[in-house]
């Protein structure tokens, strides 16, 4: 069976002899394949960078495009967009740099470089609007389209006996 990732392990052994050089890399990747462990990822993900060699390693930039599908987190409504990730990272053979990924027997992988700018922009809290009225806690009613009467202020019991104390103090 092929590696359906195989597209981002690229051999960059003729890159790495020619500081200055690019190469384009354009890839279309299934969001179950890359494994990214989101179940909001919907589609493929398309990757766009550049590698250019440079003296110590490879520089990799570009961007990544993953469509995701989740609901409102205030009203439950269906919401969809699109996450773009701009990647700017660094491979190296011998990496001086801690953040810099390994270039290991000639070869980048871009998995783990993909998968990760995939999650850092996928945001886990989504909303349908920023200003989001929700479901009223009482009655579950979608406050974007229509109100309610119902009383929604909460109190704590564990806090009554200071009421007192408050109301005192603004008279």
């Amino acid at each position: 069976m092929a590696d359906p990732l195989r597209e981002l392990r690229i051999n960059a052994v003729e890159l790495l002899r020619q500081p200055g050089a690019t190469r384009d890399v354009a890839v279309v990747v299934d969001g179950e394949t890359l494994d990214a462990g989101h179940e909001h990822l919907d589609g493929e993900i398309q990757v766009a960078l550049q590698l250019t060699a440079i003296n110590d390693g490879i520089e990799v930039t570009g961007t990544v495009r993953a469509p995701w599908a989740t609901v409102c987190r205030r009203c439950l409504v269906d919401v969809a967009g699109v996450a773009v990730g701009h990647v700017d990272e660094l491979y190296q053979i011998e990496p001086l740099d801690p953040d810099a990924y390994l270039i290991e027997d000639g070869q980048l992988d871009l998995v783990p470089l993909v998968r990760e700018t995939v999650l850092l922009e996928l945001d886990l809290e989504r909303q349908c609007r920023d200003d989001c009225a929700g479901l009223c806690p009482a009655c579950g009613i979608d406050r974007n389209v229509d109100s309610c009467e119902c009383d929604t202020s909460v109190t704590d019991d564990r806090w009554a006996a200071l009421e007192g104390f408050v109301a005192d103090d603004e008279t």
